[in-house]
Protein backbone atom coordinates (compact mmCIF):
# COMPACT_ATOMS: atom_id res chain seq x y z
CA UNK A 1 0.00 0.00 0.00
CA UNK A 2 2.90 2.16 0.81
CA UNK A 3 4.42 1.74 -2.20
CA UNK A 4 1.25 2.84 -4.29
CA UNK A 5 -0.17 5.72 -2.11
CA UNK A 6 2.83 6.84 0.32
CA UNK A 7 3.71 5.71 4.16
CA UNK A 8 0.79 7.98 5.56
CA UNK A 9 -1.91 6.39 3.60
CA UNK A 10 -1.23 3.09 4.36
CA UNK A 11 -0.70 3.83 8.03
CA UNK A 12 -4.11 5.01 7.77
CA UNK A 13 -5.33 2.17 6.47
CA UNK A 14 -3.38 0.17 9.11
CA UNK A 15 -4.72 1.35 11.73
CA UNK A 16 -8.04 2.21 10.91
CA UNK A 17 -8.22 -1.92 10.96
CA UNK A 18 -6.67 -2.29 14.14
CA UNK A 19 -8.83 0.32 15.33
CA UNK A 20 -11.70 -1.93 14.00
CA UNK A 21 -10.55 -4.91 15.29
CA UNK A 22 -10.37 -3.42 18.85
CA UNK A 23 -13.55 -2.66 18.79
CA UNK A 24 -14.63 -6.05 17.74
CA UNK A 25 -12.98 -7.36 20.34
CA UNK A 26 -14.97 -5.02 23.10
CA UNK A 27 -18.43 -6.23 21.32
CA UNK A 28 -16.87 -9.68 21.41
CA UNK A 29 -19.65 -10.48 23.93
CA UNK A 30 -22.02 -10.61 21.63
CA UNK A 31 -21.44 -12.72 18.96
CA UNK A 32 -19.16 -15.37 21.23
CA UNK A 33 -20.46 -18.93 21.52
CA UNK A 34 -17.82 -21.44 22.23
CA UNK A 35 -14.46 -20.53 22.50
CA UNK A 36 -11.53 -23.12 21.63
CA UNK A 37 -9.74 -24.53 24.49
CA UNK A 38 -7.40 -25.60 22.14
CA UNK A 39 -6.73 -21.97 20.89
CA UNK A 40 -6.42 -20.83 24.79
CA UNK A 41 -2.88 -22.38 24.38
CA UNK A 42 -1.74 -19.31 23.11
CA UNK A 43 -2.81 -17.06 25.27
CA UNK A 44 -0.91 -18.83 27.98
CA UNK A 45 2.07 -18.48 25.72
CA UNK A 46 1.61 -14.79 25.17
CA UNK A 47 1.01 -14.05 28.99
CA UNK A 48 4.63 -15.95 29.74
CA UNK A 49 6.61 -14.85 26.44
CA UNK A 50 5.94 -10.95 27.66
CA UNK A 51 6.44 -12.03 31.14
CA UNK A 52 9.73 -13.73 30.38
CA UNK A 53 10.96 -11.34 28.06
CA UNK A 54 9.74 -8.05 29.34
CA UNK A 55 11.76 -9.41 32.87
CA UNK A 56 14.61 -10.32 30.55
CA UNK A 57 14.68 -6.70 28.84
CA UNK A 58 14.85 -5.46 32.78
CA UNK A 59 18.48 -7.24 33.23
CA UNK A 60 19.79 -7.56 29.85
CA UNK A 61 18.90 -3.96 29.42
CA UNK A 62 17.39 -4.64 25.51
CA UNK A 63 14.15 -2.63 24.65
CA UNK A 64 12.17 -4.11 21.85
CA UNK A 65 8.57 -3.83 22.90
CA UNK A 66 6.86 -1.12 20.64
CA UNK A 67 2.79 -0.95 19.52
CA UNK A 68 4.36 -3.21 16.19
CA UNK A 69 4.99 -5.82 18.65
CA UNK A 70 1.26 -5.41 20.10
CA UNK A 71 -0.37 -5.97 16.35
CA UNK A 72 -0.44 -9.75 16.40
CA UNK A 73 -1.64 -10.32 19.67
CA UNK A 74 -4.76 -7.92 18.64
CA UNK A 75 -5.50 -10.08 15.51
CA UNK A 76 -4.95 -12.59 17.58
CA UNK A 77 -7.37 -11.89 19.88
CA UNK A 78 -10.01 -10.89 17.59
CA UNK A 79 -10.20 -13.85 15.40
CA UNK A 80 -10.15 -16.05 18.49
CA UNK A 81 -13.73 -14.68 19.49
CA UNK A 82 -15.08 -13.89 16.07
CA UNK A 83 -14.65 -17.26 14.99
CA UNK A 84 -16.05 -18.94 18.10
CA UNK A 85 -19.43 -18.51 15.90
CA UNK A 86 -19.55 -21.26 13.21
CA UNK A 87 -20.91 -18.89 11.11
CA UNK A 88 -18.14 -16.39 11.52
CA UNK A 89 -15.81 -19.24 10.57
CA UNK A 90 -17.06 -20.20 7.46
CA UNK A 91 -16.75 -16.62 6.47
CA UNK A 92 -13.03 -16.70 8.10
CA UNK A 93 -12.28 -19.68 6.13
CA UNK A 94 -13.13 -18.21 3.10
CA UNK A 95 -11.40 -14.76 3.42
CA UNK A 96 -8.23 -16.25 4.34
CA UNK A 97 -8.54 -18.10 1.12
CA UNK A 98 -9.07 -15.24 -1.14
CA UNK A 99 -6.37 -13.35 1.06
CA UNK A 100 -3.95 -15.90 -0.38
CA UNK A 101 -5.13 -16.33 -3.82
CA UNK A 102 -4.77 -12.82 -4.05
CA UNK A 103 -1.52 -13.22 -3.16
CA UNK A 104 -0.15 -15.83 -5.11
CA UNK A 105 -1.57 -14.14 -8.13
CA UNK A 106 0.14 -10.66 -7.24
CA UNK A 107 3.05 -12.78 -7.38
CA UNK A 108 2.71 -14.11 -10.42
CA UNK A 109 1.64 -10.43 -11.75
CA UNK A 110 4.98 -9.05 -10.36
CA UNK A 111 7.39 -11.07 -11.63
CA UNK A 112 5.71 -11.02 -15.17
CA UNK A 113 6.03 -7.54 -15.18
CA UNK A 114 9.55 -7.22 -13.70
CA UNK A 115 8.06 -4.81 -10.80
CA UNK A 116 9.35 -5.12 -7.44
CA UNK A 117 7.59 -4.17 -4.15
CA UNK A 118 10.92 -3.50 -2.25
CA UNK A 119 11.59 -0.68 -4.77
CA UNK A 120 8.68 0.13 -6.39
CA UNK A 121 9.89 0.20 -9.62
CA UNK A 122 9.48 -1.62 -12.87
CA UNK A 123 13.23 -3.41 -13.64
CA UNK A 124 14.20 -3.34 -17.73
CA UNK A 125 15.58 -6.68 -16.34
CA UNK A 126 14.65 -10.58 -15.07
CA UNK A 127 13.98 -10.47 -11.79
CA UNK A 128 15.88 -13.74 -9.97
CA UNK A 129 12.92 -14.80 -7.70
CA UNK A 130 9.60 -13.22 -7.00
CA UNK A 131 9.28 -11.71 -4.07
CA UNK A 132 5.04 -10.97 -4.18
CA UNK A 133 3.45 -8.58 -1.75
CA UNK A 134 6.03 -9.23 0.62
CA UNK A 135 9.14 -8.18 -1.02
CA UNK A 136 10.74 -11.81 0.02
CA UNK A 137 10.41 -14.96 -1.55
CA UNK A 138 10.44 -17.07 1.16
CA UNK A 139 7.15 -15.42 2.57
CA UNK A 140 6.12 -15.37 -1.09
CA UNK A 141 6.48 -19.41 -1.18
CA UNK A 142 4.38 -19.57 1.76
CA UNK A 143 2.08 -17.72 0.83
CA UNK A 144 1.36 -19.54 -2.22
CA UNK A 145 1.50 -23.21 -0.23
CA UNK A 146 -1.23 -21.51 1.76
CA UNK A 147 -3.40 -20.55 -1.04
CA UNK A 148 -3.04 -24.13 -2.41
CA UNK A 149 -3.99 -25.51 0.50
CA UNK A 150 -7.22 -23.66 1.60
CA UNK A 151 -7.95 -23.21 -2.49
CA UNK A 152 -7.98 -26.90 -2.64
CA UNK A 153 -9.86 -27.54 0.51
CA UNK A 154 -12.52 -24.51 -0.41
CA UNK A 155 -13.56 -25.75 -3.61
CA UNK A 156 -15.05 -29.08 -4.31
CA UNK A 157 -16.54 -29.09 -7.40
CA UNK A 158 -18.35 -31.77 -9.04
CA UNK A 159 -18.65 -31.11 -12.36
CA UNK A 160 -16.11 -31.36 -14.78
CA UNK A 161 -15.37 -27.84 -16.46
CA UNK A 162 -15.92 -26.59 -12.66
CA UNK A 163 -12.87 -29.26 -11.76
CA UNK A 164 -11.11 -27.82 -14.95
CA UNK A 165 -10.84 -24.56 -13.07
CA UNK A 166 -10.70 -25.51 -10.12
CA UNK A 167 -6.97 -27.26 -11.65
CA UNK A 168 -6.39 -24.42 -13.68
CA UNK A 169 -6.33 -21.90 -10.94
CA UNK A 170 -4.47 -25.00 -8.47
CA UNK A 171 -1.62 -24.61 -11.71
CA UNK A 172 -1.17 -20.73 -11.54
CA UNK A 173 -0.99 -21.02 -7.56
CA UNK A 174 1.92 -23.53 -8.13
CA UNK A 175 3.20 -21.44 -10.58
CA UNK A 176 3.37 -18.68 -8.28
CA UNK A 177 5.43 -20.76 -5.82
CA UNK A 178 7.69 -21.94 -8.18
CA UNK A 179 8.47 -18.31 -9.57
CA UNK A 180 9.89 -17.64 -6.04
CA UNK A 181 12.71 -20.44 -6.65
CA UNK A 182 12.53 -21.09 -2.70
CA UNK A 183 14.20 -24.45 -1.96
CA UNK A 184 11.98 -24.68 1.23
CA UNK A 185 9.07 -24.11 -0.70
CA UNK A 186 9.23 -26.32 -3.09
CA UNK A 187 10.22 -28.75 -0.55
CA UNK A 188 7.43 -28.21 1.73
CA UNK A 189 4.81 -28.37 -1.09
CA UNK A 190 5.75 -31.87 -2.39
CA UNK A 191 5.52 -33.08 1.60
CA UNK A 192 2.28 -31.20 1.51
CA UNK A 193 1.00 -33.21 -1.38
CA UNK A 194 1.69 -36.28 0.08
CA UNK A 195 -0.08 -35.74 3.60
CA UNK A 196 -3.38 -34.23 1.77
CA UNK A 197 -3.22 -37.12 -0.87
CA UNK A 198 -2.45 -39.77 2.04
CA UNK A 199 -6.04 -40.89 2.14
CA UNK A 200 -5.95 -41.98 -1.57
CA UNK A 201 -2.77 -44.11 -1.42
CA UNK A 202 -4.18 -47.70 -1.23
CA UNK A 203 -4.39 -50.44 -3.92
CA UNK A 204 -3.89 -49.60 -7.72
CA UNK A 205 -3.47 -45.64 -6.48
CA UNK A 206 -0.14 -46.94 -4.39
CA UNK A 207 0.93 -48.40 -7.42
CA UNK A 208 0.04 -45.69 -9.48
CA UNK A 209 1.85 -43.02 -7.07
CA UNK A 210 5.00 -45.61 -6.45
CA UNK A 211 5.14 -45.13 -10.56
CA UNK A 212 4.86 -41.31 -10.47
CA UNK A 213 7.64 -41.25 -7.77
CA UNK A 214 10.42 -43.33 -10.06
CA UNK A 215 9.61 -41.08 -13.38
CA UNK A 216 9.52 -37.72 -11.22
CA UNK A 217 13.14 -39.13 -9.92
CA UNK A 218 14.24 -39.67 -13.36
CA UNK A 219 13.14 -36.77 -14.56
CA UNK A 220 14.74 -34.86 -11.45
CA UNK A 221 17.94 -36.37 -12.40
CA UNK A 222 18.34 -35.91 -15.76
CA UNK A 223 16.66 -32.07 -15.02
CA UNK A 224 20.17 -32.30 -12.75
CA UNK A 225 22.29 -33.15 -16.08
CA UNK A 226 20.61 -30.14 -18.50
CA UNK A 227 19.98 -27.56 -15.75
CA UNK A 228 23.19 -25.68 -16.95
CA UNK A 229 21.61 -25.56 -20.27
CA UNK A 230 18.53 -23.46 -19.86
CA UNK A 231 18.06 -19.53 -20.19
CA UNK A 232 18.54 -19.15 -16.45
CA UNK A 233 19.74 -16.40 -14.65
CA UNK A 234 22.83 -17.92 -12.17
CA UNK A 235 21.33 -17.61 -9.29
CA UNK A 236 17.95 -19.35 -10.50
CA UNK A 237 20.36 -21.93 -11.97
CA UNK A 238 21.74 -22.20 -8.12
CA UNK A 239 18.44 -22.33 -6.99
CA UNK A 240 17.20 -25.29 -9.00
CA UNK A 241 20.70 -26.94 -8.17
CA UNK A 242 19.76 -26.80 -4.55
CA UNK A 243 16.81 -28.24 -4.74
CA UNK A 244 17.01 -31.23 -6.47
CA UNK A 245 19.79 -31.95 -4.09
CA UNK A 246 17.80 -31.55 -1.58
CA UNK A 247 15.12 -33.87 -2.94
CA UNK A 248 17.73 -36.08 -4.11
CA UNK A 249 18.95 -36.25 -0.31
CA UNK A 250 22.75 -34.69 -0.89
CA UNK A 251 22.01 -32.89 2.53
CA UNK A 252 26.27 -32.16 1.94
CA UNK A 253 25.60 -30.20 -0.76
CA UNK A 254 22.61 -28.29 0.20
CA UNK A 255 23.06 -24.12 0.46
CA UNK A 256 21.07 -22.85 3.77
CA UNK A 257 21.22 -19.20 2.10
CA UNK A 258 23.56 -18.50 5.06
CA UNK A 259 20.84 -19.36 7.73
CA UNK A 260 23.62 -21.62 9.56
CA UNK A 261 25.74 -18.67 10.11
CA UNK A 262 22.92 -16.58 11.52
CA UNK A 263 22.00 -19.13 13.94
CA UNK A 264 25.86 -19.07 15.15
CA UNK A 265 25.64 -15.56 15.21
CA UNK A 266 22.38 -15.81 17.66
CA UNK A 267 23.56 -18.98 19.65
CA UNK A 268 26.22 -17.60 21.88
CA UNK A 269 23.51 -15.10 23.17
CA UNK A 270 21.02 -17.47 23.58
CA UNK A 271 23.76 -19.91 25.36
CA UNK A 272 24.25 -16.39 27.53
CA UNK A 273 21.09 -16.16 29.02
CA UNK A 274 19.21 -19.44 28.49
CA UNK A 275 16.81 -19.16 31.24
CA UNK A 276 14.80 -15.94 30.89
CA UNK A 277 16.17 -14.88 27.48
CA UNK A 278 17.23 -11.32 26.02
CA UNK A 279 13.96 -9.57 25.83
CA UNK A 280 11.27 -9.07 23.49
CA UNK A 281 11.78 -9.79 20.04
CA UNK A 282 15.69 -9.62 20.51
CA UNK A 283 15.93 -12.94 17.67
CA UNK A 284 14.19 -9.75 15.42
CA UNK A 285 16.94 -7.21 16.13
CA UNK A 286 19.49 -10.34 15.78
CA UNK A 287 17.95 -11.34 12.55
CA UNK A 288 18.33 -15.09 13.52
CA UNK A 289 15.85 -16.07 10.94
CA UNK A 290 14.48 -19.10 13.07
CA UNK A 291 11.27 -18.85 14.78
CA UNK A 292 11.96 -21.82 17.29
CA UNK A 293 15.25 -20.22 18.38
CA UNK A 294 13.97 -16.53 18.38
CA UNK A 295 11.43 -17.52 21.39
CA UNK A 296 14.42 -19.23 22.92
CA UNK A 297 16.40 -16.06 22.68
CA UNK A 298 13.71 -13.28 23.76
CA UNK A 299 11.87 -15.10 26.52
CA UNK A 300 14.42 -18.04 27.75
CA UNK A 301 14.05 -22.59 27.75
CA UNK A 302 11.05 -22.60 29.34
CA UNK A 303 8.50 -20.72 26.33
CA UNK A 304 10.58 -22.55 23.81
CA UNK A 305 9.80 -25.72 25.54
CA UNK A 306 5.89 -24.64 26.00
CA UNK A 307 5.99 -23.50 22.57
CA UNK A 308 7.15 -26.98 21.25
CA UNK A 309 4.94 -28.50 23.31
CA UNK A 310 1.67 -26.78 21.64
CA UNK A 311 2.84 -27.62 18.62
CA UNK A 312 3.36 -31.02 19.16
CA UNK A 313 -0.26 -31.07 21.18
CA UNK A 314 -1.23 -29.35 17.71
CA UNK A 315 0.18 -32.25 15.93
CA UNK A 316 -1.40 -34.93 18.27
CA UNK A 317 -5.13 -33.71 18.13
CA UNK A 318 -5.07 -33.23 14.93
CA UNK A 319 -3.77 -36.69 14.20
CA UNK A 320 -6.60 -38.03 15.68
CA UNK A 321 -9.60 -36.30 13.83
CA UNK A 322 -11.96 -39.08 12.07
CA UNK A 323 -12.62 -36.23 9.44
CA UNK A 324 -10.49 -36.03 6.57
CA UNK A 325 -9.85 -32.11 7.53
CA UNK A 326 -7.03 -33.56 9.61
CA UNK A 327 -5.21 -33.97 6.34
CA UNK A 328 -5.76 -30.26 5.20
CA UNK A 329 -4.95 -29.39 9.31
CA UNK A 330 -1.67 -31.31 9.35
CA UNK A 331 -0.68 -30.38 5.91
CA UNK A 332 -0.54 -26.06 7.26
CA UNK A 333 0.63 -27.21 10.77
CA UNK A 334 3.88 -28.67 8.81
CA UNK A 335 3.93 -25.52 6.44
CA UNK A 336 4.45 -23.29 9.07
CA UNK A 337 6.68 -25.59 11.28
CA UNK A 338 8.95 -25.87 8.49
CA UNK A 339 8.82 -22.01 7.59
CA UNK A 340 9.37 -21.78 10.99
CA UNK A 341 12.80 -22.97 10.98
CA UNK A 342 14.22 -20.74 8.17
CA UNK A 343 11.88 -17.53 8.91
CA UNK A 344 11.92 -14.83 11.96
CA UNK A 345 8.23 -13.48 10.71
CA UNK A 346 5.52 -16.45 11.32
CA UNK A 347 4.43 -16.11 14.67
CA UNK A 348 4.39 -12.36 14.40
CA UNK A 349 2.57 -12.12 11.38
CA UNK A 350 -1.02 -11.27 11.94
CA UNK A 351 -1.83 -12.86 8.78
CA UNK A 352 -0.31 -16.31 10.34
CA UNK A 353 -0.74 -16.04 13.90
CA UNK A 354 -4.60 -16.36 13.19
CA UNK A 355 -3.91 -19.39 11.21
CA UNK A 356 -2.70 -21.04 14.77
CA UNK A 357 -5.91 -19.96 15.99
CA UNK A 358 -8.26 -21.49 12.98
CA UNK A 359 -6.59 -24.76 13.93
CA UNK A 360 -7.35 -24.83 17.35
CA UNK A 361 -11.28 -24.63 16.21
CA UNK A 362 -10.97 -26.92 13.88
CA UNK A 363 -9.79 -29.59 16.26
CA UNK A 364 -12.07 -28.66 18.79
CA UNK A 365 -15.18 -28.36 16.23
CA UNK A 366 -14.05 -31.77 14.52
CA UNK A 367 -13.78 -33.39 18.27
CA UNK A 368 -17.24 -32.74 19.13
CA UNK A 369 -18.23 -33.71 15.86
CA UNK A 370 -19.08 -30.28 14.87
CA UNK A 371 -19.20 -29.70 10.59
CA UNK A 372 -18.77 -26.13 10.65
CA UNK A 373 -15.26 -26.15 8.56
CA UNK A 374 -15.98 -29.48 6.38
Amino acid sequence: MSAFYGDSYARLIAYSNLGLLLIGISLSRVFIVETSKTARLWFIYYLGYFAMAILASGISGFSGLSMVTMIPIIYFVASYFFISNKIHLKYFFIVLTLAFLVSAFLTLIFQINNFSLSTGDVHHYELDRAGGVYSDANNAALASIMAFLFFDRLFRPKKIYSKIIKWSILIMIFYSLFLTFSTTGLFTFVICLVITNFKNFTGLRLVLLLIIFVIFYISIFLLKSEVHSFNLSDAQTDKITNIINLLTFELDKVDNSGRGELIEHIMPYILENPIVGNGVEFSIFMRGHNTFLGVWADSGVFLFLFFIFILLYLFSKLIKLKSDIKYFGISVLTTLCIFMMSLQSVINQPYLIVIFVLLGYIIDNNSNNYESTN
